[in-house]
């Protein structure tokens, strides 16, 4: 058997390796071209900062150019014009204003005295007073038809001013009747069968309950609800129930308190 000749290793200095050498100049080269870019950027940016300086101190140059060559005289102001009229037209303002306030004054003051003379006067004096002085009557109500809809007529429905200057209340949709039926109560519903005189009729969601009248469960046989002369009796047992309504005395010691 033949021997195999062995070879004799060489080892290659890391310096003088081409591979490494390559790879060395490849980096080299990928850390020259970002120097490279950001010193663009840089430069990017110090230029577009110049570029705003530039503009800003052009446009503040143009607005101060513009305040110098405005004229005071050119601005539109109607505030010195006519000022005789204006102010006689004041006077007149205040004139009424302060008669306003010196007529409320009155009524005030008359209303209170008014109304302490009438507390300082006698039964039959207070009598012949409402009667020389009776209240205004009110309104009359409007009868409601069977089964009409209750509308509630608001907080701000009101026929009469209720501030001073009486800005509110004063149109003729305020004195409107807001009782008064609308839509479907229009309709006399008292000539329809019993069985559709319900509310919201052949709904899902229609309720049993008809009106008031129709479903009191009062009953009349029961003696707790009418008023015998034996009810009348017992009645009169029942304390507080003859006890005359008079002014409280108050307390004694209280008024030996007052007189000391």
């Amino acid at each position: 058997m033949t021997g195999i000749p062995l070879l004799k290793p060489i080892f290659v200095p890391k310096t003088g390796r081409d591979t490494i050498a390559e790879r060395e100049r490849l980096e080299a080269e990928e850390r020259a071209l970002e120097e490279k870019e950001k010193r663009k950027l840089e430069d990017r940016k110090v230029e577009t900062r110049q570029r705003l300086i530039e503009e800003i101190q052009k446009e503040e140059l143009i607005q101060k150019n513009l305040e110098m060559d405005a004229n005071v005289a050119d601005v539109d102001t109607d505030d010195e014009l006519n000022e005789a009229e204006e102010y006689e037209a004041w006077k007149v303002r205040e004139i009424a204003r302060i008669k306003r306030d010196r007529e409320d004054r009155e009524a005030m003051l008359k209303e209170k005295e008014e109304i302490e003379k009438v507390r300082n006067m006698t039964e039959d004096e207070r009598r012949e007073w409402e009667r020389k002085n009776p209240k205004p009557a009110a309104p009359t109500k409007q009868k409601w038809t069977f089964m009409q809809k209750y509308y509630h007529k608001g907080a701000f429905f009101q026929a009469d001013p209720d501030d001073h200057s009486a800005t509110a209340g004063t149109d003729d949709i305020y004195r409107r009747d807001f009782s008064s039926p609308t839509g479907e109560d229009k309709m006399d519903k008292t000539i329809l069968p019993k069985v559709m005189q319900v509310k919201h009729f052949g709904r899902s969601g229609r309720t049993k309950w008809t009106h008031l009248v129709n479903e009191d469960t009062t009953d009349w046989n029961n003696p707790w609800t009418y008023n015998d002369p034996l009810r009348v009796k017992y009645n009169a047992k029942m304390a507080g129930m003859n006890a005359s309504i008079e002014k409280p005395k108050g307390n004694k010691k209280l008024k030996d308190w007052d007189k000391h």
